[in-house]
């Protein structure tokens, strides 16, 4: 035990003693330094505010400060620009270390698109709000001869009706198209037949009568299998005296067999035959 305490105390001891400490010290503090320099330690940057920019804008603002930017997530917001940065985080303003990522939401590449829903003889208020709810916008009403008065008849676009489901981007402008009423002024139906749904619908709005129920014999499998389908009957039959805004339900087939069997037509009055065709 002498000999221990002789030992501890002795100067060779002592002077070990003192160069561990140091060395201990000294390589803690190296230690230290070399974790700082690897995680940037004190080496702050301002986020900015990115808001509204395009993603290699950004980048491009950062590159001196070692900051990039990373896509999360991206959603549509009608009136923005596509690709600009909508959320942020960090938040602007914000302090971060260099090398740190800043995880933004932008505005959508591409268009939101809706499918066009059945709003016809739906009030016109009505429409208008449905249409409005899924981002479409009605940009004008026409009003037009109708037996169902301020009920929705149908919506164009240019000038060409738009069917069910079809796909429209989103802010479309929709014009509708509502009945005001039967009109006094009477003319003869002509004849519907061998016209296509859309050509029949033309001939209609020259004539200021409407499209009733369109009916067909064979179920057509999509809108363009439906494109090759005709006229082979309608009602009221041709020749009859309607006033503007008459419905005229029509039915549709591609058997030309039905064209075998002869059209009805009201001949009670003077009126050409040959005007029906």
């Amino acid at each position: 035990m002498k000999a221990f305490f002789q030992f501890i105390f002795s100067k060779k001891f002592l002077i070990n003693l003192v160069i561990a400490v140091v060395l201990f010290f000294v390589l803690g503090y190296a230690m230290l330094k070399i974790f700082e320099v690897y995680t940037s330690h004190g080496e702050e940057v301002t986020v900015p505010d990115l808001k509204n920019m395009q993603v290699n804008e950004a980048n491009q603002l950062l590159v001196k400060d070692v900051v990039e930017v990373e896509i999360i997530d991206s959603i549509f917001l009608l009136g923005k620009n596509p690709g600009i940065i909508l959320e942020q985080n960090p938040a602007p303003n914000a302090k971060i270390k260099k090398g740190r990522k800043i995880y933004v939401i932008i505005n959508s590449l591409t268009k939101k698109k809706v499918r066009f829903p059945e709003i016809k003889e739906y009030p016109f208020r009505q429409a208008q709000s449905v249409l409005e709810n899924i981002g479409l916008k009605v940009s004008s009403i026409e009003y037009v001869p109708s037996e169902f008065k301020n009920l929705v008849l149908y919506a164009k676009i240019a000038g060409n009706v738009i069917d069910t489901n079809t796909e429209l981007v989103v802010g479309t402008n929709i014009v509708l198209v509502v009945g005001q009423g039967l009109s006094d002024e009477k003319i003869y139906l002509p004849s519907f037949r061998k016209m296509t749904l859309d050509e029949a619908r033309k001939k209609s709005f020259e004539l200021m009568v409407n499209i009733g129920a369109v009916r067909y014999d064979v179920q057509p499998a999509d809108a363009e299998e439906a494109k090759r389908y005709f006229v082979y009957k309608q009602t009221p039959i041709a020749g009859t005296e309607v006033q503007l805004g008459k419905y005229i339900d029509l039915w549709l087939t591609k058997d030309n067999s039905h064209l075998s069997t002869p059209e009805e037509i009201n001949i009670t009055n003077d009126y050409d035959i040959e005007n029906f065709f």
